[in-house]
């Protein structure tokens, strides 16, 4: 027979050995989850590296995108190790700073027409809705954007590089009329960074940089992009999409943006949207209808469903602005997290969800079914660090 302490010495030690493999189990599992999405993200910015149209608008290098090389500069810092394809981005955003009066802007006559040819197109196809004015907009505040941020990361003054990027940015920006205190912007109905209001969106990134480097941002200039921006937070016309970029501004500048109570009427009609399973879908943030959910969708069932970019921005502008009020809304940023945390654990799409955007993509079928994806799982994890930090993780010391 058995004895008693037998029985329970042995449960005792099943159970210590179940704990053990338990507990080791999960700490390997969340390190494949960094690693799986440390490996996502890093292969957007080298597929979009490799992109021959985009090389041919850099240059040799890569431009700069809004989907990809933008979000991947925010997230890399923050990933463990160190990777090549970040330091090639800066040390190509540097090479076109230093060469800025030299260089030949993203979208000039010359190069519309060799990416043409890449296509297969003829040669003034995309000169219609493409030029070297409003590439040149774009570049500016993307410049700035990376570069101001990478020293920010780095915890370091602005470098020659960035002081040049900001004194670039404030030259290119509209001084009067109707768009004072914004730039030109590329409108190639690329949803939601080159459509309409998509300016908007650019400009506050700018005010973002700006905030973080205010030295560097003359009163004059910061005073027409405040003033744009506010004017633009009432707009019926300006998408809560480029609303939410003008609440995270208004967050960084301490509520130097908006006017009493615009930030919390933004903040709160952005929460209404929120679907139940904690994410937010970009049709419902923006008039667009050539996005999944819309009528012109290919899906089945014509449902609405969240995707990873809208929740991501979305988030991250909530986080921000709710990172010192007294009463945030926790249930609702948790449950963001917790959606976010759920597409980061296994960010490859099983269905690619992207619009009918196929310019430079077509070469690079990689990119062209993970465009959105890529570039919405880098928003959404600055989102969720920045969340759980409660801190502007570009803030320096």
């Amino acid at each position: 027979m058995i004895e008693r302490s037998t029985v329970v010495g042995a449960v005792v030690y099943g159970l210590t050995v179940f704990c053990f493999v338990v507990s080791t189990l999960g700490v390997y599992a969340q390190e494949t989850s960094d690693q799986v999405f440390a490996q996502f993200a890093r292969y957007g910015a080298d597929a979009w590296a490799r992109n021959p149209m985009a090389k041919v608008s850099g240059e040799g290098e890569a431009c700069v995108s809004c989907h990809t090389s933008l979000p991947y500069a925010l997230v890399e810092p923050l990933l463990p190790g160190s990777y090549p394809a970040y330091t090639d981005l800066i040390n190509n955003v540097d090479n076109r700073i230093l060469s800025w009066s030299d260089n030949t802007a993203w979208y000039s006559d010359g190069k519309l027409e060799e990416i043409a040819a890449l296509a297969s197109r003829p040669p003034d196809v995309l000169k219609s809705f493409l030029d070297a004015a409003d590439s040149r907009g774009v570049e500016a505040i993307f410049n700035a954007f990376i570069r101001g941020m990478h020293d920010a990361y780095s915890n370091t003054p602005a470098q020659l590089e960035t002081q040049l990027a900001f004194e670039h940015m404030w030259s290119e920006q509209i001084q009067s009329g109707p768009t004072a205190g914004r730039w030109n912007w590329i409108e190639a109905n690329l949803i939601p960074w080159e459509v309409t209001d998509s300016d908007l969106w650019g400009a506050s990134l700018a005010c973002v940089v700006a905030s973080v480097f205010p030295e560097l941002a003359p009163q004059g200039n910061l005073q027409l992009l405040h003033a744009a921006l506010n004017r633009a937070a009432s707009g019926d016309e300006v998408s809560l999409h480029v609303k939410s970029a003008i609440l995270w501004c208004d967050t960084e500048t301490g509520g130097r943006v908006l006017e009493s109570g615009a930030a919390a009427q933004i903040a709160s009609g952005l929460l209404a949207l929120q679907h139940e399973n904690g994410g937010w879908a970009l049709r419902e943030i923006g008039p667009w209808i050539e996005w999944e959910g819309s009528e012109a969708d290919c899906c089945a069932n014509r449902e609405i469903r969240a995707d990873s970019y809208a929740t991501g921005f979305v988030t991250l502008a909530l986080a921000r602005y709710y990172s010192l009020a007294t009463d945030p809304p926790r249930d609702q940023l948790d449950k963001a997290v917790a959606w976010i945390d759920v597409q980061l654990a296994n960010p490859y799409p099983a269905a690619p969800r992207h619009n009918r955007h196929g310019s430079a993509d077509s070469q690079l079928p990689e990119l062209r079914d993970n465009l959105y994806t890529n570039a919405g799982h880098m928003w959404a994890f600055l989102a969720k660090t920045a969340y759980e930090t409660q801190t502007a993780l570009w803030a320096r010391n």
